[in-house]
């Protein structure tokens, strides 16, 4: 980063202000990530002047002696800057106020404007906006459009990708989000969070409030907001899913009232195969031996096991052809000579340093990478941490469950001591779709208990599981759950009775429950 010239000017001490609860790089962190993840094509500037791509750049925020740092990489030379504040200017752009050999700089994230792929997207949704116009016209030949707009809205976390119309009917005031043909199907399905953190700011701040919300989908591309929308209050009243034929220029509604017919598929949970198949191989005694950290994971679709250190994959061993053992963080290389050995066991010497909770190096890529593994590692040791009356005896990782083209992973599957199922949804950084996401994933396993399924497929042997709901499990860091977690799930229907687990920010030293709320219960 160039050092500021017009504009910059010598810090006094007096204008250094402390850095508060506020001022944390943890805090600083989730804001930077949270605008970032707003944009399709993130870019650092200062002065006017393009730094380059966040993606190329590896930008940080690090813990610094006595304010947080911002560092990222050019030309092979890492560039490091004290944050003093951080700002929104506007809805898009992220200013950051820096400190560097005592003058103030100031840079921006924002939006690349000459990104080819961004200018194709603004353009296509801008088309689309004026077919979906035309498409509201033709089949609701009364209502009148009142607005239309196809921005994002950062102050109250909309994204941009949806056109959002206001509608009249009669007296009556009628909101509207679609979602282009060209969007991915993550972002069609995502259009539901963001149609009820929609309509909770239009009930607070606009006058009539809306008393419908419509939800326009592509064709054929709603199976999973359809059986969403069943679990959802006032589906079918209130809020309303609509199909969009755009080549016809139709629009149909979509009765959700029957999504819980719909095609699922559940996999046989992995047999607990006794380790004397594999556990005589020399290979495998031999990784072992290299630290105490060191988890085996067997996997019988693949029939191999991934060796983890505190969630992170570093080698696998695959039990049949002759691939056999390999090794690496991301891209694994086989271990057959004697100089692999030498790198495979500086490599797990590395990862237990530096993935260590209370000493790590919370810079290091070892250290951030898979959080969410080791967080579920954590709790698989023992899963009463999060809630007493779970069953430890029955605890079930990463359980892929299908809807329809729609593969879901459930993070943990477990049972209460009175055999109420239980699913356990973690994240440990702000998401919006948290709550939605959890919601699907409870859809299935309440799908999958109302047809007996679990104990055809070797879940739960030797108990009787209850026909009560499951109860839904939001695990995550205090204040890392984003702000419209509330709006979404008062949302919920009262038969899905979930609880909110807020857990320590330093949980990687041991997990704490900070705060626990009950809904539905």
């Amino acid at each position: 980063m160039k050092r500021a010239s017009r504009g910059s000017r010598r810090v006094r001490e007096t204008e250094k202000p402390d850095i508060g609860p506020g001022g944390h790089p943890e805090a600083f962190e989730a804001e930077i990530e949270r605008f970032i993840s707003s944009l399709t094509d993130p870019v650092l500037y200062q002065n006017g002047l393009m730094i380059g791509r966040l993606a190329e750049l590896n930008v940080r925020v690090e813990p610094g002696n006595r304010r947080p740092m911002i560092s990222f990489r050019i030309a092979s030379k890492r560039v490091r800057r004290k944050i003093v504040d951080i700002r929104r200017r506007g809805k898009d752009a992220l200013e950051i106020q820096l400190e560097h050999f005592n003058q103030l700089e100031t840079a921006e994230i924002r939006e690349l404007e000459a990104s080819p792929s961004l200018k194709f997207f603004k353009a296509s949704r801008k088309s689309f906006q004026g077919c979906l116009e035309s498409m509201t016209r033709r089949n609701f030949p009364k209502i009148k459009i009142l607005s239309s707009v196809v921005r994002s809205d950062i102050e109250h976390s909309i994204s941009g990708k949806y056109v959002r119309m206001l509608l009249m009917s009669g007296r009556r005031l009628w909101a509207s989000l679609a979602a282009s043909p060209l969007e991915e199907q993550v972002a069609v399905d995502a259009i539901l969070s963001n149609g009820l953190i929609w309509m909770e700011h239009l009930k607070q701040h606009h006058q009539p409030p809306p008393s419908r919300l419509l939800l326009l989908a592509p064709q054929g591309r709603a199976q999973v907001l359809k059986s969403r929308l069943k679990w959802i209050r006032g589906s079918g009243q209130e809020l309303f899913l609509l199909e969009m034929d755009v080549d016809r220029e139709t629009l149909a509604y979509v009765d959700v009232s029957d999504s819980g017919n719909v095609e699922t598929l559940l996999t046989y949970v992995s047999p607990l195969r006794s380790m004397e198949n594999y556990s005589q191989r020399e290979d495998f005694k031999r990784l072992l031996s290299c630290s105490s950290y060191i988890e085996p994971i067997y996997q019988s679709v693949s029939n191999s096991v991934s060796f983890r250190i505190w969630g992170l994959e570093f080698a696998t061993l695959r039990l049949r052809g002759s691939q056999g053992l390999t090794a690496g963080v991301g891209k694994q290389d086989p271990v057959k000579t004697c100089l692999d050995w030498q790198h495979l066991e500086e490599m797990v010497d590395e990862i237990v340093r530096q993935r260590q909770g209370t000493a790590g190096d919370r810079r290091s890529a070892l250290y951030r990478l898979q959080a969410e593994r080791w967080l579920e590692s954590l709790i698989l040791q023992d899963i009463r941490l999060i809630d007493p009356s779970l069953d430890p005896r029955y605890v079930y990782p990463q359980v892929p469950a299908f809807l329809g083209a729609d593969r879901g992973m459930i993070d943990i599957l477990s049972v209460t001591n009175q055999g109420r199922l239980a699913v356990l949804e973690l994240k440990v950084s702000e998401d919006i779709e948290l709550p939605v996401q959890g919601l699907d994933y409870w859809l299935r396993v309440r799908w999958h208990q109302l047809h007996q399924e679990f104990l055809r497929k070797g879940y739960f042997r030797n108990i009787q599981v209850s026909l009560e709901s499951p109860v839904l499990y939001f695990v995550s860091p205090q204040f890392r759950y984003h702000d419209t977690f509330p709006q979404i799930i008062k949302y919920f229907d009262s038969s899905v009775p979930l609880v909110q687990v807020g857990i320590n920010e330093d949980w990687r030293a041991g997990i704490r429950i900070l705060m626990k709320r009950k809904f539905n219960l």
